[in-house]
């Protein structure tokens, strides 16, 4: 269920996005990849709290400050509840929210929690995914530069996953 999304891709679709898809984003100086992408995301409480509780912290401000970044609240306890025996609270909640409003595509990081959305009928990507996606709408100059900067930060890319994405593009 990840693929379909790319084709459909306008201005108005609705992307409920997660913590470590804004942070990852932030820490390479790329939050605005989003923006430019889909014109506005929309995160639950859940995941604003986890990226504005520290000020100090990579996207913090850029989302605190964010007027394209539409914060909302889920209201399916019983299933938020059932998927945070499962997965982290902020994957949680974006699953349930893609659910509740019918998101075009949720942004998730996480193997699990992917397997989760796709069990649920949600379309997905990550931070890669919209590294390419950015790249192939000619808004980054260079993929392997943005990745080789993501892994410089933290974010987990072996090179012979870098080499497949690379082969690919």
């Amino acid at each position: 269920m990840m693929l379909r999304w790319r084709k459909n891709l306008q201005k108005k679709f609705r992307v409920v996005v997660n913590s470590s898809v804004i942070i990852a984003l932030a820490k390479i100086g790329k939050l605005g990849l989003l923006r430019e992408l889909f014109g506005e995301v929309i995160v639950p409480t859940q995941v604003y709290e986890e990226v504005t509780r520290d000020p100090t912290l990579p996207g913090a401000i850029e989302t605190l400050i964010a007027d394209w970044i539409r914060i909302l609240q889920i209201k399916n306890e019983v299933l938020f509840e059932e998927l945070c025996s499962e997965i982290d609270v902020g994957e949680a909640a974006v699953i349930v929210l893609a659910k509740e409003i019918d998101a075009d595509l949720v942004m998730l990081d996480d193997k699990l929690a992917r397997k989760k959305a796709d069990l649920l009928g949600l379309e997905y990507t990550g931070t890669i995914g919209l590294l390419i996606l950015a790249k192939k709408k000619g808004l980054i100059k260079s993929l392997k530069e943005e990745l080789i900067k993501l892994r410089n930060k933290g974010f987990w890319i072996s090179d012979e996953l870098l080499q497949k994405i690379l082969r690919k593009i």
